[in-house]
């Protein structure tokens, strides 16, 4: 399998500079580096804005689409990533990057495993300390992704899914036989005073 530049089969679109006294409760969502969880992007605390309120520059530029790859660029953060599954657009927040993949080379979502891999890579490009920032181009010109053919970069995905699917059913299942020890064990261990 050949290794390429990310930045030969991949672009990187930085956010929106948004102002936070433009803030709305309503109107269009604004994914901002809190949105990404490590694996997906959660909208269930997003911040909104109404593109009228912007006389310079054009926020609807910066769209997020069902399937986009997020990252963080900066911050405690730095290198988190987030998928979009979401079917309604979004808007892309300044310090939050968007990959732009070569359809021809590139599936979306086998980039997305491959960043998984690339944490500690990610927080060395972004020079460590204690405010990391990842630069766009640094990123496409120090990461090297291996790229085999379309057909085999969707079979990798189906298997890493399906894992991925598995280990979260396993989560869920720990978690419940945790919650249900703690139980049993606070009923057995509480005595009354009879």
């Amino acid at each position: 399998v050949e290794y390429v530049k990310l930045g030969d089969v991949c672009e990187l679109q930085n956010g929106f500079a948004f102002k936070s006294n433009l803030f709305k409760e309503f109107g269009l969502p604004i994914v901002r580096i809190t949105n990404l969880d490590g694996i997906n992007v959660d909208l269930t605390n997003v911040t909104y804005f109404d593109p009228n309120d912007y006389k310079t520059g054009n926020p609807l530029n910066f769209s997020i689409e069902k399937d986009d790859v997020l990252i963080a660029m900066s911050g405690a953060t730095t290198g988190k990533i987030g998928y979009y599954h979401h079917d309604e657009p979004a808007y892309l927040n300044q310090r939050v990057g968007k990959f732009i993949a070569n359809k021809e080379y590139l599936s979306n979502r086998y980039l997305f495993h491959f960043i998984l891999t690339q944490t500690d890579s990610l927080y060395d490009l972004a020079g460590g300390g204690a405010q990391p920032n990842l630069s766009s181009n640094k990123l496409k010109e120090k990461i090297l992704i291996p790229l085999p053919p379309l057909p085999v970069q969707e079979e990798i995905v189906r298997i890493l899914d399906h894992f991925t699917e598995l280990t979260a059913e396993l989560t869920a299942e720990l978690t419940a036989r945790k919650q249900q020890y703690e139980y049993y064990r606070d009923q057995l261990l509480t005595f009354g005073d009879d």
